[in-house]
C-alpha cells in the first residue's frame, strides 16, 4: 500500500514538472528556460527536478514524445480507421494533422521549440531515439500507406517509397516550424487566412505525389476514319536522261 502511494506521488510530481516545463517552453522558449525556472514554477526544489530528469533537454524530449503519442492516438481514429486508396489515406493524414494543429496550436509551438533545440544541442542519435519512441508506429503506417498507393496506382511509382516517406515527414515538420514560430503573423504577411494558406500548401504538396493517369492512344485497324485526308506517299522521282 505504502509503495503504491509513493509511486503515485512520484508520478504526480513527474507530470507536474512536465506540465510546468511545457508552459514555460512555449511562453519563453527552451533556450531561455532553466531548470531553476521549472523548479520554481513547479514549487519543487532543483534537486527534486533532477531526480526525474538529468537536464531540460530530457524534459523537452519527454514532452515531445507525449505530443507525438497524442498524434498517433488521433490518427488511429481519424486516419487509419478508414479505408481508401493509398493516396486518399495519405491525404487524410496530412490534412487531418494540420487541422488538429489549428485546434491545438501549442503543439506546433512546442514542436518548433524542440526542433530548434535539436539543431543546437542534440546529436542525431539522441534525436532519433526521441523520434523513434514517439513516432515509430506512425512512420511504419505511413510507409505502408505509400507502398499501397504505389501498388494501387494512386501515388507516383517513380519516387522510392523511403524517399517519399522522408519527404512527407520533413514537409509536415517544416510547416509545423513555420506555424509554431510565426502563427497568425503569416496572415499579416499575405492578407489571407493562415489556415487557408497552410491548407493550400498541403494540397499542392500532395498533388506532387499523386500519380498521373496514363494516356492511351487508340490504334484502329479499320483504316482511316471518314473524312480523314489520305496519307501522302513519296513518289519515285524519274531518273534524269543522260
Amino acid at each position: 500500500m505504502a509503495s503504491s502511494t509513493y509511486a503515485a506521488h512520484r508520478e504526480t510530481q513527474r507530470e507536474l514538472i512536465l506540465e510546468t516545463a511545457q508552459a514555460l517552453f512555449i511562453a519563453g522558449g527552451i533556450e531561455r528556460t532553466s531548470i531553476g525556472d521549472i523548479a520554481l514554477g513547479s514549487r519543487l526544489t532543483r534537486a527534486t527536478v533532477y531526480k526525474y530528469f538529468p537536464n531540460k533537454e530530457a524534459i523537452a524530449g519527454e514532452i515531445y514524445k507525449g505530443i507525438a503519442k497524442g498524434w498517433a492516438e488521433r490518427n488511429k481514429l481519424e486516419v487509419w480507421a478508414f479505408g481508401g486508396s493509398g493516396m486518399e489515406r495519405l491525404q487524410r493524414f496530412v490534412l487531418s494533422h494540420f487541422d488538429n494543429l489549428f485546434r491545438n496550436p501549442y503543439e506546433a509551438r512546442m514542436t518548433s521549440e524542440f526542433n530548434y533545440m535539436y539543431s543546437k544541442h542534440l546529436s542525431v542519435e539522441a534525436a532519433k531515439k526521441v523520434f523513434l519512441d514517439g513516432l515509430e508506429g506512425e512512420r511504419r503506417r505511413l510507409l505502408a500507406c505509400i507502398k499501397t498507393g504505389q501498388k494501387d496506382g494512386s501515388i507516383r511509382a517513380d519516387i522510392k517509397d523511403d524517399r517519399a516517406l522522408a519527404a512527407v515527414l520533413n514537409f509536415t515538420s517544416g510547416l509545423m516550424n513555420r506555424l509554431g514560430e510565426l502563427g497568425d503573423k503569416v496572415e499579416g504577411e499575405y492578407g489571407l487566412g493562415v489556415q487557408d494558406i497552410f491548407r493550400q500548401i498541403c494540397e499542392l504538396f500532395l498533388e506532387g505525389l499523386r500519380a498521373r493517369p496514363t494516356r492511351r492512344v487508340a490504334v484502329s485497324s479499320r483504316g482511316p476514319r471518314p473524312g480523314a485526308l489520305p496519307r501522302l506517299r513519296a513518289q519515285p522521282q524519274p531518273r534524269p536522261r543522260t
